[in-house]
């Protein structure tokens, strides 16, 4: 996670293109499982919305896994989570996080994950070429790892302008 938040602020010094958008991220944390599965959404707002670039998303998983992507469920509306601004610091992000999320079903993307698991397992997945729309609440992103025993941490990159 520090190779992609060190590239992240390279990047963003590198080009002014940059000095006009905002970077966030936001994470579920350590998440303890018992046989269960645990969510991170990324949603816009009903109203002031952004265009919201993803940049990466990090997987961990304490044992083996699987996590599957999904775009434009039914709003989610339960858990509210927390995003934070990467330095330079902005304006508060305008997309709204959700862990544990209950988003409805959406369309899967991107197929299955699978996570061998074991100490350090984690994998990023490279999102810098999705741009999510700003039509409101049905515009999202979420990551879900799959019913497990263990522990699981899901953590998004993006930027907004």
């Amino acid at each position: 996670m520090k190779t992609i938040l060190c590239a992240l602020a390279l990047l963003a010094a590198s080009f002014p293109a940059f000095a006009q958008q905002n970077f966030y991220t936001a994470t579920t944390g350590d998440v303890t499982l018992s046989g269960a599965g645990t969510s991170l959404t990324i949603q816009q707002p009903a109203t002031n919305a952004k265009q919201v670039q993803l940049i990466a998303v990090l997987v961990y998983c304490s044992v083996a896994c699987n996590a599957t992507q999904a775009q434009n469920g039914t709003a989610a509306t339960a858990t509210a989570g927390t995003a934070s601004d990467l330095l330079p610091l902005g304006p508060a992000a305008q997309a709204t996080i959700w862990t544990a999320s209950n988003v409805g079903a959406g369309t899967t993307v991107g197929g299955t994950l699978h996570l061998a698991g074991g100490a350090g397992t984690e994998r990023t997945l490279d999102l810098s070429q999705v741009a999510m729309g700003n039509t409101g609440t049905g515009t999202n992103y979420t990551i879900t790892v799959s019913s497990i025993t263990g522990t699981a941490n899901i953590t998004l990159l993006w930027s907004e302008k």
